[in-house]
């Protein structure tokens, strides 16, 4: 387990992000503790549900999909485009997808009790299937991804009532689509990812997992920040819409910041 750190704003050391750049290859997710602080988990929190319940801007931010999912927050507030480039954030991804890495996408995902995407699934598409006669990719491999999320709770999520990510470890190897019930890969079954607000994992969207059902009395909040490689090799990772907000936005964001999110693609 990685150390608990007090809201962290310099890289790691190399040998942990080594550690957990190995741990994200081989488990499918990564954990860094203490990443943001109490103040700032509370704030975005806190500008997620204005923006939510704002009758101006609501129907620009809900996804089309699921009501519960906000969608760009980082149109409406440079708190949410700064987290980024925010260290140890950027260097960590900059270590698996490589350092021309840019924007793909931001949403928050504020299940209210009993919602969740409690379904089993991989995102997009599977990647890397194999054959039947295969049963699974060697683990002396590190499988090349086209994109990754940056996964942020925003309130605890420290018990099972809380709602969860929960991952089958290692399924990403599996060259498989996730079972629909009850998934268990190499005698693992799904075990939960508890966060505190603040806490934030790498997570390979290849990895066979789904939202626990928030059973408590609490709305569940968790921060996605979606990195894509430099290159065209996918139609997800074809960089930002530019909108008048967004410009806005970036307008009086850091010039770093305004350069990772408007990063061309390399042909």
């Amino acid at each position: 387990m990685i150390a608990n750190h007090t809201s962290l704003t310099t890289p790691l050391a190399d040998t942990e992000r080594r550690e957990l750049v190995d741990r994200f290859f081989r488990d499918g997710y990564a954990v860094v503790r203490g990443v943001l602080s109490r103040e700032e988990s509370d704030y975005l929190r806190r500008r997620t549900d204005e923006l939510a319940d704002d009758p101006v801007i609501r129907s620009t931010v809900q996804h089309p999909g699921y009501s519960f999912v906000i969608i760009n927050p980082l149109e409406h507030d440079r708190a949410f485009a700064d987290l980024f480039i925010r260290e140890p954030i950027y260097s960590l991804v900059q270590a698996i997808l490589g350092k021309e890495c840019r924007f793909c996408g931001q949403t928050v995902i504020r299940n209210r009790p009993g919602q969740a995407v409690a379904h089993w699934h991989i995102d997009d598409i599977l990647e890397y299937p194999l054959p039947e006669e295969m049963p699974r990719w060697d683990a002396r491999v590190r499988l090349p991804l086209t994109w990754l999320s940056v996964q942020v709770p925003l309130s605890d999520i420290t018990t099972a009532e809380n709602g969860p990510t929960e991952v089958v470890v290692g399924s990403q190897y599996s060259g498989r689509m996730s079972p629909k019930e009850n998934p268990v890969f190499e005698g693992r079954s799904a075990e939960p990812i508890f966060c505190e607000a603040g806490d934030v994992y790498l997570f390979n969207h290849q990895v066979w997992h789904r939202g626990r059902p928030n059973t408590s009395q609490q709305t569940r909040y968790l921060l996605q920040l979606q990195y894509a490689r430099g290159d065209r090799i996918a139609g997800r990772c074809q960089g930002v819409t530019r909108t008048p907000a967004l410009e806005k936005i970036l307008g009086d964001c850091d010039p770093k910041v305004a350069e990772f999110i408007l990063r061309p693609a390399v042909t």
